[in-house]
């Protein structure tokens, strides 16, 4: 009797323990002065069954990119769409018509980041939440930040599967192509990922690996003194409507169906145990009700 008692008192402190494992390590206090802000790229516009398998029509969606400040460096997590479609909307070739993004000089990520200050030679890390071209479009203008990103990713992009290549523009990232496998003496400063990262050490910006929308695919979630727990799913979910349905996007949108479900999971626990809040990158709805740079999270 006693022993069946003390197996029914471990149990939810086991079960506890597993969950904490699974949703990455808590910080007992994030650092004073960090903040988030949170950017857009333009939009696009296109059929939202490429979003949610099933629904149809056109739909316009944002394209979101964020700056954590945090007292050991600046970190940017996607960097939008490429600034040369502005001038060169050539430079995405049938991409420009299917997804026809806002091109107006504004949303150029050095004017958007000019909003809180910040140059790009003042980001200290470019975290990919993958390689497609309304996110990693402007890695070229971040030579002397380290780029955070999955191997696989990486791999996938320049020699993608067959049928998920069309959303790589490898001229995004060509300047990675000697990187792979660790950078090379005289080249782009990397850390090449095949697991989650605590960045910093202390909690506060957590990088998830997820094989879902593509082979390497992460998610951050940064942790702030007083806003608490902010999860930014670059687009392993694309809206909240398809976390809070289970529904997955098109098929040429998802690399592994069971992964992305997985990863929808992994941001509900998130959710639910830290209270956090969750920004989809490309949710019109969502991404509207948040503060935009200059005003933060702190």
């Amino acid at each position: 009797m006693m022993r069946y008692m003390m197996r029914s008192m471990l149990m939810p402190a086991v079960v506890a323990a597993v969950l904490f494992r699974l949703a990455g390590p808590a910080p007992a206090a994030s650092p004073e002065g960090m903040r988030l802000y949170v950017f857009s790229s333009g939009a696009l516009t296109l059929d939202k069954s490429i979003l949610q398998n099933g629904a149809s029509g056109k739909t316009t969606i944002p394209v979101g990119f964020f700056l954590i400040r945090h007292p050991k460096g600046n970190v940017l997590f996607d960097t939008g769409n490429n600034d040369r479609i502005i001038t060169d909307p050539s430079y995405w070739g049938p991409l420009i018509s299917g997804l026809d993004p806002g091109r107006s000089p504004d949303v150029a990520i050095d004017v958007q980041l000019g909003k809180i200050g910040i140059a790009p030679a003042d980001v200290k890390y470019v975290v990919l939440g993958h390689f497609h071209a309304d996110h990693a479009g402007n890695v070229g203008k971040f030579p002397n930040s380290t780029i955070v990103y999955q191997r696989d990713d990486l791999r996938a992009a320049f020699w993608p599967a067959a049928g998920f290549a069309t959303f790589y523009i490898t001229g995004d990232f060509e300047m990675l192509r000697n990187s792979i496998g660790g950078a090379m003496p005289n080249k782009q400063p990397v850390i090449e990922l095949e697991s989650d990262l605590d960045l910093f050490g202390d909690g506060s910006v957590y990088i998830h690996r997820t094989v879902s929308h593509t082979p390497g695919s992460q998610i951050l979630v940064v942790r702030l003194p007083r806003t608490g727990t902010v999860v930014l799913t670059s687009d392993a979910i694309y809206l909240q409507e398809n976390l809070d349905k289970n529904l997955l996007p098109s098929i040429g949108s998802v690399y592994s169906p069971a992964g992305m479900l997985d990863a929808y999971a992994w941001v509900r626990r998130m959710r639910d145990m830290e209270g956090g809040d969750v920004i989809y990158a490309h949710d019109p709805d969502t991404f509207k009700a948040r503060k935009h740079a200059p005003e933060y999270y702190e």
